[in-house]
C-alpha cells in the first residue's frame, strides 16, 4: 500500500464516521457528544487530506495547517469522550494544541529536518491518544467489560502502539543517521496501523454510544421515571418470580404495600411539583432502608410495593417498623413531616395455594387496617 492510497482510505473512514455522527446529532441536536465526534471526524479527514495533497508538492503552510487540523480533531474527540462520561471538559487540551502549533511553526522557521517535525507530531498524537485512553478508563470505572468497550480500548492501544513505534523509528533516524523513511515499516506505522486503529476506535465509539441508548431504553422500560424505582410492571414481575421461587424452595416471602399518608392534602397545599419531590424523597428513603436483596418499586401515584424474599412474619415486622421510622424522621423542606402506612403480607413456606393476587389482596387489606388505626404505622 502506497502512502497516497492509505491516506485516501483514512480520509474515507473519517468522513464516514463524521457523516454517521452528524446524522445522530441532527436527530438529537442537544447532544454534545455526537457534536464533538462529528466535528472530530471532519477535522481529522480534512487534516489528512491536506497532508496527502501536500506530499505531492510540499509547502510549509499546508503541512502546518494540515497537522494542526488533525490535532484539533483529536482534541474534539477527547472532549466527546469526556462529555459522554459526564466528565468536566478540560481546556488544557487546546493548550497542548496551541503549543504544538507554535512548536511546529518554529520547526519550519528554523528549518528543522523532516524527522524532527515528524517526531514532534508523533509525540503530540501519542499524548492526545493517552488522554483519550485515560478519559475512557475513568468513565468506565469498575463497570463490567463488554465487547464494545474492549473494541474501543483495543483501537486506542493500537493507535498508541503505532505512533510509539513511529516515534522510536524517528529517534533512531535522528540519533543514528539511519534511513528508514519511505520503507515498508514507515508506511505501516504512518498509514496502515493508524488506518486499522482508527477504524476500530471510531466504530467502537459509535457502538459505545448506541450501547448506552439501548441500556437507557431498557432501563426506562423497567423503571419509573420520577422515583427511579422499578415501575409497576417490573415490580409485579419480580414479585411473581420470587413467589414461584419461594414455593419451589419452600421458603417464606413477604410483600409490603406502602402509601404516603394524607398525600392529596399535601399535594393540594404545596402543589404537584412539591408532591413529586416528596415521592422522590420517600422512594430514596425506602430504597436505602431495605436490604440489598429486596425489590422496591413504585406501584402507582403515592403507592409503593416492596418484595422481601425469605422474610418471615417476624422479619417483616422489624423491616416495616424500620421503614415507618425512617420516613417519620424525614421533613419536607426541613419543616413539614411526612409519614407512611404499611400493609404486610407473608407467605408461609407451607402455603402452596396462595397466588400473587391473593397475597396482594392481603397486603392491601393490612394497609387499609393501618390507615383505619390512625396512619403512620404498619399492620401485618
Amino acid at each position: 500500500m502506497d502512502p497516497f492510497t492509505a491516506g485516501i482510505a483514512l480520509i474515507l473512514v473519517q468522513l464516514s464516521v463524521a457523516l454517521v455522527m452528524s446524522g445522530v446529532f441532527l436527530a438529537t441536536p442537544t447532544d454534545r457528544t455526537t457534536r464533538y465526534w462529528a466535528i472530530s471526524g471532519l477535522l481529522i479527514a480534512s487534516g489528512v487530506l491536506v497532508a496527502v495533497l501536500n506530499n505531492r508538492q510540499p509547502r510549509p503552510i499546508f503541512a502546518l495547517n494540515g497537522t494542526g487540523i488533525i490535532i484539533a480533531g483529536l482534541i474534539c474527540q477527547w472532549h466527546g469522550i469526556q462529555t459522554f462520561y459526564r466528565q468536566k471538559v478540560a481546556a488544557w487540551g487546546w493548550i497542548i494544541g496551541i503549543a504544538f502549533y507554535i512548536a511546529y511553526a518554529l520547526c519550519f522557521y528554523f528549518r528543522s529536518s523532516f524527522e524532527y517535525r515528524s517526531a514532534l507530531l508523533a509525540f503530540t498524537l501519542l499524548l492526545l491518544l493517552g488522554m483519550n485512553q485515560r478519559a475512557l478508563l475513568r468513565g468506565q470505572g469498575n463497570a463490567r467489560w463488554t465487547f464494545v468497550r474492549a473494541l474501543v480500548q483495543g483501537g486506542v492501544l493500537l493507535l498508541m502502539l503505532g505512533y510509539a513505534l513511529r516515534l522510536g523509528m524517528l529517534i533512531l533516524q535522528i540519533t543514528h543517521q539511519m534511513q528508514l523513511t519511505g520503507t515498508t515499516f514507515d508506511i505501516v506505522t504512518s498509514y496502515l496501523v493508524p488506518l486499522v486503529g482508527t477504524v476500530l476506535f471510531t466504530i467502537g465509539l459509535m457502538l459505545l454510544y448506541f450501547e448506552r441508548i439501548v441500556e437507557e431504553n431498557r432501563h426506562l422500560a423497567t423503571h419509573d421515571e420520577l422515583s427511579k424505582l422499578l415501575n409497576r410492571r417490573a415490580i409485579v414481575e419480580a414479585g411473581e418470580r420470587e413467589l414461584t421461587l419461594s414455593r419451589r424452595l419452600k421458603r417464606e416471602l413477604t410483600i409490603a404495600f406502602i402509601d404516603i399518608d394524607m398525600f392529596k392534602h399535601f399535594n393540594d397545599r404545596f402543589g404537584h411539583d412539591a408532591g413529586d419531590q416528596v415521592i422522590v424523597d420517600v422512594a430514596r428513603i425506602l430504597e436505602q432502608t431495605c436490604r440489598n436483596i429486596d425489590f422496591v418499586g413504585r406501584y402507582g401515584g403515592e403507592e409503593f410495593l416492596i418484595v422481601l424474599p425469605g422474610a418471615s412474619r417476624s422479619d417483616a415486622a422489624i423491616i416495616a417498623d424500620r421503614l415507618v421510622n425512617a420516613v417519620r424522621q424525614y421533613r419536607f423542606r426541613d419543616t413539614y413531616p411526612v409519614t407512611i402506612s404499611v400493609g404486610m403480607a407473608t407467605l408461609p413456606h407451607e402455603d402452596e395455594s396462595c397466588a400473587w393476587d391473593g397475597l396482594m389482596l392481603r397486603a392491601d387489606a393490612a394497609l387499609y387496617e393501618a390507615k383505619d388505626l390512625g396512619r403512620d404505622r404498619y399492620c401485618a
